[in-house]
């Protein structure tokens, strides 16, 4: 179905355009409404800029009822994505089991968490409208500036800092934690974090979050029903309505201006540019993840907003089979863990608490900057002694995506020991903080074997597979804004505050392109 401005320019000029069943025109379109893809809607919308945003998970709309999200330990189908294509989900492949099996075991689902196995690392993604900010810990930590110079060497950082990261903070609606919420017996972990830092001779740093901490004083006070108080803010979303998750701010502000067109369970799955235009194949899923039906969007200008898995496999798929073949070599290259490390600690008879409150309430860096470390709220209703901890910094070795002809599908190639020295900086600090303990502690990393990475980066780096806003190289209208454009690292911090800010950067820069 052609648009409006399609049919009357047809009709000014007299031609008449016949396309086929389950095809229409746009001139927008936005693949993903994540972080990055709510961002752009947001200031086209402002720009007086019609788009259509495409994504694959459903919406997930916080009600009164309090229960949206599945809550763990309890969790269900909601939890899990799965698609029923051959390496997605949490069971790998296995060879002699026949694909009626696993998906008896395994049932298609359009749920929360997309785990995808990469052979020796798994990577966690949010799945729906609001992508990975659904189920992230909402931590914007800005980066010191000597890191961010040299992950970043084009971009400078007095611009970020004086402009895009208190612009992306604003709109974020970033709060930093109160010493009222600290106070609280639920958030006896994030003291006793804070104390051990301060013994360690590491200075903590109050965190910056999407949280509304009105909702978390009423959690306590009973007026909203406990989520991000008893742990129920990290993987599986937040059910009072804490969480400040892009669908209600930077999209619902989009959405409100009448430009936006947002549309859930609508899975891209290639793209391809013909005769000047991009071409968009979706498959439109119902709530099981079934394939209800398949369409095309044709479009002048598109945004790749799918994330740090998606993007990269889209397009590294289209120009190897043709599709984009003028995208470059670096298309693909340059793919990064953020350093994720998830270490626990485990007292000896120090008690933390059940069930320990979130989000975190302090991080630390390492002497020089180099790793930041910061703990968060465990949801077991029980003392358990753990604090979950969480490590960063910029991996030694990158990632490449490749197409394999033979799967018919693009591939991650990682280098097991990308992560070596980040996992010995790390370590060394998560040391020191537990010889803090007067009673004993250790500390020990459950993922060593098989990293999780919650931060998957890059694949179309900034100012090699893309100009320095994003414009992908050998395509006009082409753009990539996401945590894709990150180099493998936003420079030892979570990446959420700097996916944001260069988005805003980028956007300032090309929407003069849309007009």
């Amino acid at each position: 179905m052609a648009d409006k401005a399609s049919r009357a320019e047809n009709a000014a000029s007299g031609r008449r355009t016949v396309r086929p069943p389950g095809e229409e025109s746009r001139a927008v379109v936005i693949v993903g409404a994540g972080l990055a893809g709510s961002i752009a809607a947001y200031r086209l919308a402002q720009a007086g800029i019609e788009s259509t945003v495409l994504e694959r998970g459903q919406r997930w709309p916080i009600t009164g009822s309090g229960d949206t999200f599945p809550r763990f330990p309890s969790c269900d189908k909601r939890l899990i994505w799965r698609d029923g294509t051959v390496g997605d989900g949490v069971l790998p492949r296995v060879p002699w089991l026949p694909d009626k099996a696993r998906e008896a075991l395994w049932p298609r689902s359009t749920g929360l968490l997309d785990i995808a196995w990469h052979g020796n690392l798994t990577t966690v993604c949010g799945a729906g409208v609001g992508g990975g900010t659904l189920v992230y810990g909402g931590m914007l930590p800005q980066p010191d500036a000597e890191q961010f110079g040299e992950v970043f060497p084009d971009v400078p950082y007095e611009e970020m800092r004086e402009d895009y990261y208190p612009r992306a903070r604003r709109r974020l609606r970033a709060q930093v934690f109160p010493d009222d919420v600290l106070k609280s017996r639920r958030y006896r972990s994030n003291r006793l974090w804070k104390t051990l830092l301060e013994r360690s001779g590491m200075a903590p740093e109050r965190v910056y979050s999407t949280f509304d901490f009105d909702v978390i004083r009423a959690e306590l006070s009973g007026e909203a029903k406990p989520s991000a108080t008893v742990g129920q803010y990290l993987f599986t979303g937040c059910n009072s309505g804490a969480k400040m998750s892009v669908d209600r701010t930077y999209l619902a502000r989009a959405e409100a201006t009448g430009k936006t067109s947002v549309r859930p369970l609508h899975n891209v799955t290639r793209i391809a540019h013909r005769s000047g235009r991009y071409r968009v194949t979706v498959e439109r899923l119902d709530r099981n993840g079934t394939v209800a039906g398949v369409s095309t969007v044709v479009c002048d200008r598109l945004i790749l907003a799918a994330g740090g898995v998606h993007t990269p496999r889209l397009l590294v798929t289209a120009r190897d089979t043709g599709a984009l073949p003028d995208l470059n070599e670096h298309v693909g290259a340059g793919w990064g863990t953020n350093g994720d490390q998830a270490p626990l600690i485990k007292t000896f008879t120090t008690p933390t608490g059940a069930p320990q409150g979130g989000p975190p309430a302090f991080l630390a860096r390492s002497r020089g900057g180099s790793v930041m470390v910061s703990h968060g709220g465990y949801p077991l209703p029980f003392e358990t002694g753990l604090m979950q901890c969480t490590g960063l910094g910029v991996p030694d070795g990158y990632g490449q995506w490749t197409y394999d002809a033979a799967r018919e599908r693009a591939v991650l190639d990682w280098p097991s020991q990308g992560d070596r020295s980040v996992r010995r900086k790390v370590a060394s600090v998560m040391h020191e903080i537990t010889d803090q303990f007067r009673h004993g502690a250790i500390v020990f990393d459950p993922f060593k074997r098989n990293p999780l990475v919650l931060h998957p980066l890059g694949g179309v780096a900034v100012g090699r597979a893309t100009d320095s806003y994003g414009r992908l190289h050998g395509y006009r209208g082409l753009y990539c804004l996401d945590s894709a454009l990150m180099p493998g690292s936003t420079a030892a911090v979570n990446p959420a505050l700097t996916i944001a800010a260069m988005a805003e950067r980028c956007l300032d820069h090309i929407i003069a392109d849309f007009g």
